[in-house]
């Protein structure tokens, strides 16, 4: 029989040893993924408690400074939290309701002075768009079933993310009002030789979160403002909605601002016609860049120095896991992985190079 050289052999056994490694990897990555998918009534809400706990913390720490109970500090801060939700929704949601419904008879005129122009401009007749139109309307009467399936789904969803919300609530109360104790409870679980780098990481990660937090707040605002001003400007309707879809498709970096942009760009081609159409994508990427050349990299800093690749497939994962709000929290988790991975990595360098200084002479 033949048998191996010796560096074949050598060069074989450590090929093995790598895929045997790489394989009990990939089966602990994908066990706990599917555990997170499972537990995503816990894992979502306990993620978005830490992300917003970065935004209590310091109002509550300066009130704690000021002599005042910090339970009554981190119910306070919740209070006004929740007020300022309840005002915007208060604020806004009637105004857009009535938006929408005087906008009716707009988006009817356009849609019609669109028919017109694409009769007129490309080379399609009015029977095509019309069997188009019945095409469109006979899918949604032979799907009516799914459609009421998916209503159904979406009530079990909203009876979800009420428990979820109640959830967040808790553990944001108790993530605020007792962060140095939580600190405390972890490190003392962890050996002496790496409390300091457990940590440092800890520190680096609720910075990336306060960073992102923060940062994706003004971002998302600014968006909201100049986008919906421009639109005003050019008399395009639904000015509030669309700003409002802007502001929360500021929280999907990439996917949410060309999504909303998208939307902007289309209610302005059916209610105004293709010049405003025009008019309104030229606003939109003149904010978007803007945004991500001058304001993004001032605001964020470097809080979240993702790659919009990884940005792309971390709100992929995010969404295929937990829906929409698992690809609104992808993006600060990714964050907070990196930036842990990053202090990890400099403090082995660190200590790398501070061998040579501390070993004896020759």
């Amino acid at each position: 029989m033949a048998t191996l050289d010796p560096p074949a052999a050598s060069w074989l056994t450590r090929c093995a040893l790598f895929s045997g490694k790489l394989l009990v990897v990939a089966a602990a990555v994908v066990a706990l993924v599917l555990l997170l998918a499972r537990l995503y009534l816990i894992v979502l809400p306990t993620v978005a408690a830490l992300l917003l706990a970065t935004l209590l913390y310091p109002p509550v720490r300066w009130l704690s400074a000021h002599r005042v109970p910090r339970a009554l500090a981190t119910v306070l801060a919740l209070l006004v939290l929740l007020l300022v939700g309840a005002a915007g929704l208060f604020v806004l949601v009637p105004r857009i309701v009535q938006q929408v419904g005087s906008a009716g008879s707009n988006v009817k005129e356009g849609m019609e002075d669109l028919i017109v122009w694409m009769t007129q401009e490309l080379p399609v007749s009015r029977e095509q768009i019309d069997g188009l139109f019945e095409k469109a309307l006979d899918f949604l009467k032979s799907n009516l079933g799914r459609i009421t399936t998916g209503v159904l789904a979406g009530a079990n969803f909203a009876a979800q993310a009420v428990a979820g919300a109640l959830l967040t609530l808790t553990l944001l109360f108790f993530f605020v009002k007792d962060t140095e104790r939580l600190g405390g409870w972890v490190l003392a679980r962890v050996s002496p030789s790496r409390r300091d780098t457990v940590r440092a990481v800890g520190l680096r990660a609720w910075g990336t979160l306060s960073g992102y937090l923060r940062g994706v707040v003004i971002v998302a605002l600014v968006d909201a403002v100049g986008i919906g001003a421009g639109l005003a400007i050019i008399g395009v309707p639904l000015v509030l909605p669309l700003a409002a879809l802007t502001f929360v498709g500021g929280f999907f970096p990439v996917i949410g601002a060309t999504l909303a942009g998208g939307v902007a760009v289309l209610v302005a081609l059916i209610t105004n016609g293709p010049i405003d159409a025009l008019l309104a994508l030229a606003v939109v990427l003149g904010v978007q860049q803007l945004e991500s050349n001058v304001l993004e990299p001032v605001v964020m800093g470097r809080a979240v120095p993702l790659h919009p690749v990884v940005i792309l497939l971390s709100i992929t994962a995010g969404g295929v896991l937990f829906g929409v709000a698992g690809a609104f929290l992808s993006v600060p988790v990714a964050a907070v992985l990196s930036a842990a991975g990053n202090e990890l990595r400099l403090r082995d360098e660190a200590r790398v190079l501070e061998k040579p200084s501390t070993s004896s002479p020759p």
